[in-house]
């Protein structure tokens, strides 16, 4: 894989980063779900977006998009392209600033529905170490915290992998886009390769899971995403068969408190994978076990994306 690749899949981190908020009385829903709906069946869309910062955002920046009020959560991340413009229905002194962002799927953006769910919930925002002033500023194309953008990366990259009822080409570009970033970082970090090694030699070489033992097949595991001191810990780590990764990262799968069992969710439909629920994690021959803070905070998360569907569906 050529470096160009990798950075159209990890984000090209050279331009700066940019909050766009959607509010429902201000732009209607239907014209938003247009939008999306066009992302999803061609791939890429585009649309001038309100910018405070007119003056300091340039074409390559990233954009991330909020939706304010009540539930509060980023839907979106494109590109913005070419130079912010003023609105020419206005009278001068009422014209305000406009970027165009677009979304490609190649690059590796999304574009979620926002009354459906969101790629980072308003909990998980707000755990960021940034001021909450940050999601709560009423202004459109504002600054966002570099470290913040980066986190929110992350996270999103676990949201695209959650199943989601549906699927069509451009969600399952989108995926792939995702689960090879992640597999690139772990090849391309030293501390990630270390992280890895450590894991495959506590756990023999066998999934915790499934005992699988072909090589090939199995991932170093992050229990929790958030930044934290032990994140390339062997205690915030798990050796999974790839397919058990991908469903542990996606939230349809977490352990047990103990670390000792699999719970599964209720979206995890798939009678191939009915025999995971309650199914026996091992434990590490060599080194620590998962740690109790870490577990919880994955069951966390695993009970956070719950709860929207299960209020939805009431």
């Amino acid at each position: 894989m050529g470096a160009d690749a990798f950075e159209t899949m990890a984000g090209d981190v050279a331009g700066h980063d940019f909050l766009f908020t959607w509010k429902p009385q201000h732009w209607p829903y239907g014209e938003l779900r247009k939008l999306v709906e066009t992302f999803r069946l061609t791939g890429t869309a585009e649309e001038p977006w309100s910018c405070a910062a007119h003056r300091r955002i340039h074409p390559g920046d990233r954009a991330y998009l909020l939706k304010q009020g009540k539930p509060m959560g980023i839907f979106g991340r494109a590109t913005v392209v070419g130079k912010p413009k003023k609105d020419a229905g206005a009278s001068a002194s009422k014209r305000a600033w406009h970027a165009l962002i677009r979304f490609d799927v190649s690059r590796g953006d999304v574009l979620w529905d926002p009354m459906d769910e969101f790629l980072v919930n308003e909990s998980l925002l707000l755990s960021l170490p940034v001021p909450r002033k940050q999601w709560q500023n009423q202004s459109s194309g504002i600054t966002l915290d570099a470290n913040a953008a980066r986190a929110i990366d992350r996270i999103m990259l676990d949201s695209i992998l959650i199943g989601r009822g549906y699927a069509t080409p451009i969600d399952e570009a989108a995926q792939e886009v995702a689960r090879r970033n992640k597999l690139v970082e772990q090849w391309i970090r030293p501390d990630q390769q270390l992280f890895s090694e450590t894991l495959r030699r506590n756990y023999r070489n066998k999934c915790a899971v499934t005992g699988c033992t072909t090589r090939a097949a199995l991932e170093a595991a992050h229990i929790s995403t958030l930044e934290r001191r032990d994140r390339n810990s062997e205690t915030n780590g798990i050796l999974l068969r790839s397919d058990i990764h991908a469903l542990f990262d996606s939230f349809l799968i977490t352990l047990s408190e103990d670390g000792t069992k699999v719970e599964t969710s209720p979206e995890l439909t798939d009678p191939g994978y009915a025999a995971l629920e309650g199914a026996v994690v091992a434990r590490p021959v060599g080194g620590a076990p998962p740690s109790a803070e870490n577990i919880r905070e994955h069951r966390k998360q695993f009970f956070d994306r719950l709860a929207p569907r299960t209020q939805n569906k009431g």
